[in-house]
Parts: C-alpha cells; sequence; structure tokens
C-alpha cells in the first residue's frame, strides 16, 4: 500500500549516511506504530511530532486517512536498517498492514523527543 509522504519543512538528505550493523536493533518502532495508529484515526500526535512534521501531518491527513482506513491495523513492523545523515539518525522500517501490500517507511531527526521525519519512498 502507498501512502502519502509525511515530510518535514527540511529535506532528508542521506548523502552522509552510513549503513548500520545488521546485528542492530531499531529504537523508533513503537514511535511509528504509535504515530500510524493516531493518525488512522484522524489525529497527528503532537506529543511526537516536531511542528514542521506535525503541519504536514495535519495538511496531509485528509489524503493520508482512506488509506491507512483500508490498510487495516499494523500486522508487523520489522526494523531495516539506521542510517546517519547530518548527525541524525533515521530508521528504515518495513510496515505491513492488514490488507495491502508491505510498504518502507524511514523515521528520524529525533529532538527534544520529537521526530522531524517520517516519510515513505513506496515499496
Amino acid at each position: 500500500m502507498r501512502l502519502g509522504l509525511i515530510a518535514a519543512a527540511a529535506a532528508l538528505t542521506m548523502t552522509t549516511a552510513a549503513t548500520a550493523q545488521t546485528a542492530e536493533q531499531g529504537q523508533y518502532a513503537g514511535q511509528l506504530r504509535a504515530m500510524f495508529t493516531s493518525v488512522a484515526v484522524g489525529t497527528c500526535p503532537a506529543d511526537l511530532m516536531a511542528d514542521a512534521l506535525l503541519k504536514a501531518c495535519q495538511e496531509q491527513l485528509p489524503q493520508m486517512l482512506p488509506a491507512l482506513k483500508a490498510g487495516g491495523p499494523i500486522k508487523a513492523i520489522t526494523f531495516l536498517k539506521s542510517e546517519q545523515a547530518n548527525s541524525e539518525r533515521y530508521e528504515q522500517y518495513q510496515v505491513t498492514f492488514t490488507n495491502g501490500a508491505p510498504s518502507k517507511w524511514t523515521i528520524g531527526g529525533l529532538q527534544d523527543g520529537k521526530f522531524r521525519s517520517v516519510f515513505s519512498m513506496g515499496n
């Protein structure tokens, strides 16, 4: 399932990224799940999203809501890798909903307990 892009105002550049070791564990799966759960019921979680991401989420909510509802509950969130960009951690996950194909999502830019980026580049 392809969902609309949720992006922070600043573009994510991975030009300085280094792929982490395969034995590494993801740190942001719980927050990603909480974001999907919240958005699926029509709310952008201000406690998890930095201002620019929250604004983007609110603007894109009408387009995202039908796709998330159609996808149904999350069956699995699988950590794929982490990368560093501009001294910030970004993690990529495969998200599998009850209905539809899995999709890859990146979450990161954690600052003051809130994320600045959550996006999908398609499968």
